[in-house]
């Protein structure tokens, strides 16, 4: 963590969607050859992310308005989406908190 900052958190329920079997990798675990992404609104480009990787996020209410204001511009290599989500986060002092899977009753 950088020094004076304020520490903020992006709660992500890991809700893992059922793949094929025939996939020989997770979409979570797929290496991306390019992701570029030019003005995007932050708070967009982490639920892109978080899509891209299977997770179901929920950003804390407690993350400043200042955040949902920021805008982003990247391009990685040969990434997975958690790790682009993961290094998204880091630049910006959030943190990924994933929680275990529940199963939900009606």
């Amino acid at each position: 963590m950088k020094r004076g900052s304020r520490f903020f958190s992006v709660l992500v329920l890991a809700f893992f969607t059922a793949l094929p079997l025939r996939s020989a990798l997770p979409v979570e675990d797929e290496v991306i050859p390019l992701i570029e992404m030019e003005n995007i609104p932050l708070v967009d480009a982490i639920r892109q992310l978080a899509r891209k990787a299977r997770l179901n996020i929920v950003i804390d209410p407690k993350v400043p308005v200042v955040f949902e204001r920021a805008t982003v511009s990247i391009r990685w290599h040969d990434v997975t989406a958690k790790e682009a989500l993961t290094a998204l986060l880091d630049n910006y002092d959030l943190v990924l908190v994933e929680t275990p899977r529940r199963t939900m009753a009606r």
